[in-house]
């Protein structure tokens, strides 16, 4: 079996992996650096285009075949769940929208034990991450790598949704990235140029001749070498040949929330008796690797639309030739846009401290329930799709064998509990109302999805249940904690390990308010700063 030597070796070239591989490799010049990668180069045309999300989110070749389990809350459905396999991880395929969550997210983590992770702890590594042109220096980025954009065009409908909103109360948030997320607005976005700006982009990309870092690609990691509480190096499959990487100093797991407890489980850290079952010595007893799994449920309500060009009949015949001739010259129209246009933060009950709804409104509508698979409608139409921020339903990942390739058991248990149920029923109930609410109500004909039909809450419950998706958002399977129970310490240290991190989106000890990547992004830059510190 060939060796490979490194001082640092990272698993994971994705939205972590590629910013810890960049600050390490750019400040310990004299130290060596290697990144492991299970997928490939982000060359595939749709992932550089915007609105190209929705023929790269479920593209085999640039993904992991996940499945949820089925669950009873979910009418027992095995969901499709999209993990990217290429550079810059799921940040090549995602739908761009940028979102850090609010204050109170990181003030609760800090609450919960986590001292050094509250919102004032956090808020240098947003703004070290990001270059946000005309944002509040206070609280925004002005020279980082991460380009956050607002949208080159926007739609007619998305203002009219816009205004409706405001007009309804819940008013126009002028930066819902300040810690302040309440309020409507356009998304920002990952987009540079009217390209898609991912971490591999922003973070990657700049290393790649640097003498002291490899990057190998198609790169399967199968099993962490741990001897006396200690990693020694790691074994890896590329093209049927196996070889093994040994480590001076760190190893960084980086691979994600499923990836990450997956390889712990699969070499031996884990539930002494969940490993047993499977055929793997059980090295380490850390019993919450998997366990805590969150991800956020999100149902769609459709309208048909009147009066006004949606995004539908922009993507046949002339229309879409004119639509690429924008986007190639002018780089501008409907391929420049992300997955949603318009979003809320809001609160469907007036009592709440914080708002505990995201919602994702886009001038198009889709011929089925399944966005990302989905073409678009041929009649008018407009969509708003609404998912929980914070819910309170829970499950695991588990390894299923001991081979890396076996995808492990995903179950999110969404709907779980009353609290959840309540709160999705209650954000359909708002959207309907916005789409009822003048001057939006003007360009409506009816709805499609879920249709009027469906109007009780044990209806809307049923819908919800039988219709709702991931939107890709897993975290917590790592645990981040001062507690004993804790998979990683403060400072992301594997507790009972001396040399091994875990840098991703794992390590969440509860769920952000809205989309993942920016705090991953975070959090990646703050466990950078831990190692270069020797924390």
């Amino acid at each position: 079996m060939e060796e490979l030597h490194c001082d640092y070796l990272i698993i994971g070239a994705g939205a972590a992996g590629c910013v810890v591989a960049n600050r390490l490799a750019s400040k310990l010049k004299s130290l060596s650096i290697i990144c492991l990668e299970a997928g490939g180069n982000d060359n595939n045309p749709f992932i550089k285009i915007p609105a190209g999300f929705s023929k790269t989110v479920y593209n085999k070749k640039l993904n992991w075949p996940y499945f949820t389990s089925p669950s009873k809350n979910s009418y027992n459905r095995s969901i499709q769940f999209p993990r990217g396999r290429v550079i810059g991880g799921s940040s090549s395929i995602n739908g761009h929208l940028y979102v850090r969550g609010q204050a109170a997210d990181y003030n609760g983590w800090s609450q919960l034990g986590c001292t050094g992770w509250d919102w004032e702890n956090v808020l240098p590594y947003f703004k070290k991450a990001e270059t946000r042109i005309n944002g509040d220096e206070s609280v925004r980025g002005k020279s980082g790598p991460l380009i956050i954009s607002d949208l080159t065009e926007v739609h007619p409908l998305t203002e009219i949704f816009i205004d409706t909103v405001d007009k309804f109360g819940i008013k126009k948030n002028i930066d819902y990235n300040s810690g302040s997320q309440e309020g409507t607005s356009t998304y920002q976005n990952m987009i540079k140029n009217s390209s898609r700006w991912s971490a591999a982009d922003a973070y990657l990309k700049p290393i790649l001749k640097n003498p002291n870092f490899k990057l190998i690609k198609n790169s399967l990691a199968f099993k962490l070498l741990l001897n006396k509480n200690k990693i020694e190096g790691v074994l890896f499959e590329k093209k049927n040949k196996r070889y093994k990487v040994l480590v001076r100093k760190e190893v960084i797991l980086s691979a994600g929330s499923i990836n990450t407890p997956h390889l712990l489980q699969i070499s031996g850290i884990g539930n002494k008796e969940e490993l047993e079952k499977i055929g793997v010595r059980c090295l380490h007893h850390l019993p919450e690797v998997g366990q805590n799994l969150k991800d956020h449920y999100a149902v769609r309500i459709a309208m048909r639309a009147k009066g006004i060009s949606t995004y539908n009949e922009k993507s046949r015949g002339l229309y879409l030739l004119n639509e690429i001739f924008k986007y190639i010259f002018l780089k501008k129209g409907m391929l420049t846009t992300p997955v949603s246009s318009a979003g809320v933060f809001a609160k469907t009950r007036s009592e709440l401290e914080n708002p505990n709804v995201q919602m994702l409104f886009a001038p198009a509508s889709y011929q089925s329930v399944n966005v990302g698979t989905a073409k678009l409608e041929k009649l008018p139409g407009m969509t708003c799709g609404v998912t929980q921020l914070r819910p309170a339903s829970k499950g695991w990942v588990k390894a299923v064998s001991n081979k890396a390739i076996d995808p492990p058991e995903i179950q999110p248990n969404y709907l779980d509990n009353e609290f959840d149920k309540q709160t999705i029923v209650e954000g359909i109930k708002l959207v309907r109302k916005f789409f009822s609410s003048s001057p939006l109500k003007d360009y409506c004909i009816e709805e499609t999805i879920p249709g009027k039909n469906i109007s009780s809450d044990e209806q809307l419950l049923n819908y919800a249940q039988k219709n709702g998706s991931t939107i890709y958002h897993p975290i917590g399977t790592c645990r981040m904690g001062s507690d004993q129970s804790a998979v990683v310490d403060l400072r992301l240290k594997v507790n009972g390990v001396k040399n091994l991190r875990v840098i991703d989106a794992s390590i969440m000890p509860e769920m952000v308010s809205g989309n993942t990547y920016a705090a991953t992004n975070m959090i990646a830059e703050k466990g950078s700063d831990f190692i270069l510190k020797n924390e």
